[in-house]
């Protein structure tokens, strides 16, 4: 028996006690109301971000640490607008704006380590020329002393500098110390990055007392494990908790903006899958448009030529168009994750089905892999049985919270491709009618 692809354990996280989660194509998590179903989605999908982007975001850490050096050249440049020597202006314009094309140039750090030295040095002999050749000039003279505390905060020294010359040398070694720092984390990738980030998305800042993925049953990432590993099986994750989150400017939620980010790509490649949501679901196609002052908006062209802005639609035609536009954009393969917080919601019973089937789909015919968190009957059974229909079944796993012993604490149960015990909880709900109604 193969191992699965991945394994997630989660033990005492929020409302969660206990879930070991296998993910080979679709998983499904069913349960009530506050079991801990989005806090596994956000721990799952902030896991994948970061391991999945790890050199990424380790490199827009440097450039946050080196925001006060870059706002060092700026000075420097500004100090020589009002000098009147041409040509120290224009070499000293043509440096600043290489270094603004991009921090990371090179892919290799070290190349662009060089980079930075040689920006530094150049900016150095424009700077102590000017003052060779101007050197009673008041204003320029001020600049200087002025500069001299800008290097005292940036080196975090007291005492001004009677050699500028030596402060550059400092500041040249505090530049190659955070290259050097970033380099040696993208080499050994320790685990405290990650849980940075996650302490960041939970506001809490409790993490979960176990949390280990493991690939083809070997341990890839624990939180009590001093390194990452690079994870294959999955390399991208995405997070839909509502089809609202299309063209929020500005939210507290990084998800939506990540969301976002996906789904204004500038890319339109038609293929079967979109075709199906176009033609047989919302007949219409969404496509992004160039707006005035370098705005995007997503339109959405209905099938009998009527064009409409997709953020004055219903809430189910949004929620298709995410999956239309991924697709177009190319941001679905068998490498991605798919994690969708009940994904029913704002749909009509039978865009439910249709959702599911989409979902199925993506699975067949691309590989993408999915964790569902459910509460809606229709959803369970259409994953169940059209997955059955399309051959797949085998890749798909349900699991149902059930309360612990501890108050407010649910473990996830395993099921595999039984759903009966997702329904008898849902059966609660007829229950209750009788209660309140008969």
């Amino acid at each position: 028996m193969k191992p699965p692809k991945i394994r997630i354990k989660v033990e005492e996280f929020r409302a969660v006690n206990q879930a070991d989660l296998l993910i080979n194509g679709i998983t499904l998590v069913a349960g009530e109301n506050g079991c801990g179903k989005s806090s596994i989605s956000k721990l799952l999908y902030f896991l994948y971000k970061t391991v999945g982007n790890y050199d990424l975001l380790i490199k827009k850490s440097l450039l946050t640490d080196l925001q006060s050096i870059l706002s060092f050249f700026d000075i420097l440049y500004q100090d020589f607008v009002n000098i009147n020597d041409v040509n120290i202006k224009k070499e000293l314009n043509r440096e600043k704006s290489e270094l603004r094309k991009g921090l990371f140039r090179s892919e290799n750090l070290k190349d662009e380590l060089i980079n930075w030295y040689n920006t530094l040095n150049k900016i150095e002999h424009i700077y102590t020329n000017s003052l060779l050749k101007h050197p009673n000039n008041k204003n320029l003279n001020d600049k200087l002393f002025r500069l001299k505390f800008i290097l005292n905060d940036i080196l975090k020294t007291e005492t001004l500098s009677n050699d500028i010359s030596k402060d550059f040398i400092k500041v040249k070694q505090l530049i190659e110390s955070k290259f050097n720092q970033v380099i040696e984390k993208i080499e050994t990738r320790p685990t405290y990055v990650l849980i940075d980030e996650l302490k960041a998305v939970f506001s809490d800042r409790i993490l979960p007392s176990k949390f280990e993925v493991l690939e083809y049953d070997s341990l890839i990432v624990a939180l009590d494990k001093p390194n990452l590993s690079i994870p294959y099986s999955i390399q991208n994750a995405i997070y839909i908790d509502t089809p609202m989150s299309i063209s929020v400017e500005m939210s507290d939620n990084a998800h939506w903006e990540d969301l976002n980010q996906l789904l204004l790509s500038n890319r339109n490649n038609q293929n079967k899958l979109s075709s199906i949501i176009g033609n047989e679901i919302i007949f219409g196609e969404v496509e992004l448009e160039e707006g005035i002052y370098e705005t995007r908006d997503l339109k959405f062209k209905r099938n009998d030529g009527s064009v409409f802005n997709l953020l004055d639609l219903a809430t189910g035609i949004k929620a298709f168009s995410i999956l239309q536009l991924l697709l177009k954009n190319g941001k679905l393969n068998d490498k991605t994750f798919l994690i969708i917080d009940e994904p029913e919601s704002n749909l009509h019973p039978q865009w439910i089905i249709e959702y599911a089937r989409i979902i199925v789909m993506l699975h067949k015919e691309i590989g993408v892999k999915f964790f569902l968190a459910s509460h809606n009957p229709d959803m369970v059974s259409a994953i169940r049985y059209i997955s059955e229909k399309e051959g797949v079944l085998e890749n798909v796993n349900f699991y149902l919270a059930e309360k612990s012993s501890k108050n407010f604490s649910y473990n996830y149960k395993f099921l595999d491709k039984e759903i009966d015990p997702i329904f008898d909880s849902f059966n609660i709900a007829i229950d209750r009618i009788n209660k309140y109604g008969i």
